[in-house]
């Protein structure tokens, strides 16, 4: 194989790992824009896994399976906005209970209605963008990928002029940054958190589906295997916004790939201890970027407090 085969080959997994990331992050950062943190991510993501795995399985329709997946992080969604939002109780515990409610719906329903069977979707097929897709190397990677890269690709910059330049973005940071001022003038604090944390959970069940529809193609207990967490942390390496965490799951998803795409090297060698070594290069990667900028990560001031109205 060619040196470019290798490197669109590499690029082209990178940037598919780095959808399910890209989708679940942004979500967070709206959330988290308008001051609550939803650690229950992760959870979100595998129940969404789930649920978008059997629709999809049963009918045969892979957009009926996302759409399941958004539905059921929704759903999750609606119960950490009336604990959090409406109880006023803490975020970081009921984002927790969310995680550990997730991970085990998940489990028990794929054990109950599948038992110890491994069921597998057929794998998807690539869309491919005419011309583009003919430019060297980096045109079979970027565009010649599955349909939810795409989804991601107008993700970014929509999220971008969400926040940035509509007046329900300045409404997301005003309430996030200072939700009394923001009642002073007339904006419903409850409503306009709540509408974040559902854009939020509904972009992390689609995550969630995508990972075990258009990736694995099957799913197993704990799929997500922490990158739900991984999805918060880009948010802050991001700086709260919708491109730099783009930019941190590109990271991730690369150095991913890398890892993935040299392990049948280093099997040969006889040095599977490097294999290793290289699946979890990624993950420290990202702990040693968020330790670089999280000194001067500053997030919305009233992050993580619930707001009581006088």
């Amino acid at each position: 194989m060619s040196l470019e085969r290798i490197v669109s080959s590499i690029l082209s997994l990178g940037v598919t790992l780095s959808t399910p990331l890209a989708i679940a992050g942004i979500g967070e950062v709206i959330s988290e824009r308008a001051g609550v943190i939803d650690l229950g991510i992760d959870g979100i993501m595998l129940l969404g896994a789930f649920i978008g795995f059997h629709v999809s399985l049963q009918t045969g329709n892979t957009y009926l399976g996302y759409l399941a997946g958004v539905g059921v992080g929704v759903l999750m969604g609606l119960i950490l906005a009336v604990l959090s939002v409406y109880l006023k109780l803490n975020q970081a515990i009921t984002g927790m209970g969310l995680y550990f409610l997730g991970f085990g719906l998940s489990d028990f329903f794929y054990r109950t209605i599948y038992g110890e069977k491994e069921v597998y979707l057929p794998p998807p097929t690539p869309l491919s963008v005419p011309v583009l897709a003919n430019i060297p190397v980096i045109g079979p990677s970027l565009f010649q990928q599955l349909d939810m890269v795409y989804f991601m690709y107008a993700l970014v910059p929509l999220a971008w002029l969400l926040i940035n330049r509509t007046k329900l973005g300045l409404w997301i940071r005003s309430v996030g940054e200072n939700p009394k001022a923001a009642d002073a003038m007339g904006v419903n604090v409850s409503m306009i958190q709540t509408v974040s944390v559902l854009v939020g959970a509904g972009l992390a069940g689609l995550a969630g589906a995508f990972l075990s529809i258009g990736i694995t193609q099957v799913f197993y207990e704990n799929l997500t295997y922490g990158i739900g967490f991984i999805a918060i942390g880009l948010v802050y390496f991001g700086k709260w916004s919708p491109v730099r965490t783009f930019a941190g799951a590109l990271l991730f998803g690369l150095s991913w790939s890398v890892a993935i795409s040299t392990q049948s090297y280093f099997n040969a060698i006889g040095r599977p201890d490097l294999v290793y070594f290289l699946l979890a290069l990624p993950y420290l990667i990202i702990t040693l970027a968020l330790v670089i900028v999280s000194r001067q990560a500053r997030g919305p001031k009233w992050l993580g407090r619930p707001y009581i109205r006088e």
